[in-house]
């Protein structure tokens, strides 16, 4: 009993366990979990981080420089000369200076508002760079959510119809037995079988690869297991009947409009440094100094033997002539601001034609789940019905054969439909430009 008792204990721990090693997958959570592991998504974030400290580093241009300097000389040996009959020596043994230096420009010709003006907009174009990539992993973690569930429930149609298969070879084989069935009859139901057997097995494949291409952009180890607990989505926040409000928003909204604006932004702030190239600059500068000089060093604490000065100027640079270097400059930035603002334009007309082009999907999906709705229900009763006649010998195999063909097209032409629909919605929102990222649309069926 002992033995026994402690079997049924270990059972449990491993079932739990392993139960607790299944990663539940829901639209949300695997969302989610690639906002926070797929790799592009977290390149995405470094890049624009990089970009934020750029402007860090801009915006220092424009603030004070403090430089504080500190030189030690030792002597070994003087310059040395006689002077009435007496040997003078030049300079001391040590000597420690030291200066603190501020420089604080006033004027730079617009060099320093043109630069953050430039790496505040790549800031931002940056950051929708970071927008757009997430929107997309996301729609993709989406889809492929939804793609798994498709490989699921198309293998589980083929298992079921192979277990019809079987159960029909049984009751031919049986009918042939007593003389009700003839030769062609089992053969055929036989090649029947081994049909679905190797349909069942593309279809675990499928379901395989599909179940890989999810685990990869969620970010997480292929050999993890994974329980898909997702549904078909059957509804969208988008008001899908307003196609010119869906366009709207998708010029607003889309990352690739925001950047594109951003990027003829930060052409302009461009345009203002190469201009500021040719003007004249203006820096205020304050410099004190402090020195010690003496044979003994350890007469530096005492505060007399420092000599100390302070000064405070202004420099002014005036370019008089620079080969012409700065106007080149600006009108390479004229030609680049003109280049991305006709980009933004193609931009647009792409953005206008994704929407129209997933609006038709969206629709084209629906109608097609509308026309098969209740097709699984007709193809069930029908299968039902001839399987019941050719028992009874009213009916011909080949009609058996043909019923089951038709359940199994139906039931994967349904869930083929609803999948369908399902990764239209999300095709849409990604056109739009409102793909949530934290968290997907709620599962329904």
């Amino acid at each position: 009993m002992r033995v026994l008792l402690w079997l049924v204990v270990l059972v449990c721990a491993m079932t739990e366990v392993q139960a607790q090693a299944i990663l539940k997958v829901t639209t949300a959570a695997a969302v989610s979990r690639a906002m926070e592991h797929n790799e592009s998504v977290l390149i995405a974030g470094s890049q624009s981080e990089g970009a934020r400290q750029r402007l860090r580093e801009v915006r220092s241009d424009g603030l004070p420089a403090i430089d504080v300097n500190v030189n030690y000389t030792r002597n070994w040996l003087l310059p040395t000369f006689i002077f009435a009959d007496q040997t003078v020596k030049i300079g001391s043994d040590n000597n420690v200076a030291g200066s603190l230096t501020l420089r604080q420009p006033l004027f730079t010709g617009g060099r320093v508002r043109g630069g953050m003006r430039r790496a505040a907009s790549e800031v931002e174009s940056s950051a929708q760079g970071q927008r757009q990539m997430r929107q997309q992993i996301a729609a993709e973690v989406e889809t492929a959510v939804y793609d798994h569930l498709l490989a699921a429930e198309i293998l589980e149609v083929n298992r079921v119809a192979l277990a019809r298969s079987r159960s029909n070879l049984q009751q031919v084989a049986a009918l042939h037995r007593v003389g009700q069935a003839t030769e062609f009859d089992l053969t055929r139901a036989t090649v029947q079988v081994a049909t679905a057997g190797a349909d069942s097995v593309a279809r675990e494949n499928e379901y395989a690869v599909a179940e890989m291409a999810l685990k990869d952009l969620m970010g997480v180890s292929l050999s993890q297991q994974i329980a898909n607990e997702a549904q078909f989505r059957a509804t969208s926040s988008l008001p899908v009947d307003d196609l010119d409000g869906l366009i709207a928003t998708a010029l607003e909204q889309r990352p690739e409009s925001r950047q594109w604006a951003a990027l003829v932004a930060a052409q302009r702030g461009a345009k203002s440094v190469a201009q500021a190239g040719g003007r004249p600059n203006l820096d205020f500068i304050a410099n004190s100094q402090m020195q010690f000089q003496n044979d003994a060093l350890g007469d530096a604490t005492d505060g007399d033997e420092w000599r100390r000065s302070w000064s405070t100027g202004l420099v002014l640079s005036v370019p008089l002539f620079d080969g012409r270097r700065s106007h080149a400059q600006t009108a390479q930035a004229k030609q680049q601001i003109r280049q991305f603002q006709l980009e933004q334009e193609r931009a647009m007309r792409v953005i206008e034609r994704e929407v129209r082009q997933a609006w038709l999907d969206l629709r084209e999906a629906e109608g097609r789940l509308l026309a098969r709705q209740g097709s699984v229900t007709q193809a069930e009763r029908g299968l039902q019905d001839v399987t019941s006649r050719y028992r009874t010998g009213g009916g011909r195999q080949l009609e058996v054969l043909d019923a089951q063909l038709a359940l199994v097209e139906a039931e994967t032409e349904s869930a083929r439909a609803r999948r369908d629909r399902a990764t239209a919605f999300v095709r849409l929102e990604l056109a739009t430009g409102i793909v949530d990222v934290s968290a997907s649309m709620a599962d329904s069926d």
